[in-house]
């Protein structure tokens, strides 16, 4: 059993590879026109297996499978049961695809992708019929700290970010995952802080 932190664990949804591609649809050091790969030991991970491993996180957050981490409560922690032991620069790049600094995150409406881009060009082809988990961005800043610093009209823009939300026709809102980040959104849009685990 191996277990994983997610950072705010309410504030994730989850899209097919084919959904995700339209954020990294070539690689990104030909895009960033690199003369060498940016992480150089990238050809010896098995994205295959980081891809499962990611996508079983994700069918826990599907399930609220987490415990709240007692340490940082804005975490939760997820066991998913490997069939296969990840390497441990495997394992770092699946603990760092929930963390809170280096998540992979975009918002669905956004154009461009926030952070993750190498990490999804290597497990996109690996998914499947899998969902991919993906942390929401500008929900993160519905807390009573950026909401001082925004200003009153956070929630107007929170109300904004749920009405581009409700007008895409790809979101799958069926998904418990993504229901409940829709659920955060809401919240946020009537001015109420949701929680984030």
């Amino acid at each position: 059993m191996t277990t994983i932190s997610v950072a705010h664990p309410r504030f994730w949804w989850r899209g097919t590879s084919s959904d995700l591609r339209a954020w990294v649809d070539e690689d990104p050091d030909v895009a960033d026109r690199l003369r060498q790969p940016r992480w150089p030991d990238t050809a010896e991970q098995r994205w295959d297996q980081i891809a499962v491993a990611v996508a079983d996180v994700g069918d826990q957050l599907a399930n609220q499978a987490w415990t709240v981490d007692p340490d940082f409560p804005d975490y939760g922690e997820v066991t998913v049961a490997l069939a296969r032991p990840l390497e441990p620069t495997e394992l770092k790049i699946v603990s760092t695809w929930f963390s809170l600094a280096e998540a992979v995150s975009v918002d669905p409406w956004w154009d461009s992708i926030v952070n993750g881009r190498h990490r999804l060009w290597g497990t996109l082809p690996h998914f499947g019929n899998r969902l991919v988990p993906v942390k929401g961005s500008a929900i993160g800043y519905a807390n009573p700290s950026d909401a001082e610093a925004i200003g009153p009209s956070w929630s107007s823009l929170s109300a904004d970010n749920l009405q581009e939300l409700d007008a895409l026709t790809w979101f799958n809102a069926a998904d418990p995952v993504n229901r409940t980040f829709r659920a955060a959104h809401s919240t946020a849009a009537h001015g109420l802080y949701p929680s984030p685990v």
